[in-house]
């Protein structure tokens, strides 16, 4: 499955609010693997495990949260497991 196709269908029979939740945790899941494909590419930092990139996710997606991505609270961004 493609990234499109795999985007649309998460988005599908969500209500407008939802989609645009998904639209943003697409988009931060998107920027983290593709700084984490640079820093490998062009070796400007250490090589992540899976497990190191999914918590940049979480820590980057509550940056976002903070500075009002206020589409991710849609989706309960931030977890309870991430709060203070």
């Amino acid at each position: 499955m493609e990234i499109l196709e795999w985007w649309l269908r998460l988005r599908h029979g969500r209500g407008k609010f939802k989609q645009k939740g998904i639209d943003t945790v697409v988009m931060l899941i998107i920027w983290c693997v593709w700084k984490e494909r640079n820093g490998r590419v062009f070796g400007s930092r250490p090589e992540k495990t899976v497990g190191q990139l999914i918590d940049l996710i979480i820590m980057e997606g509550d940056l976002w949260a903070k500075a009002s991505a206020k589409w991710l609270a849609a989706l309960g961004w931030p977890s309870s497991a991430t709060q203070g």
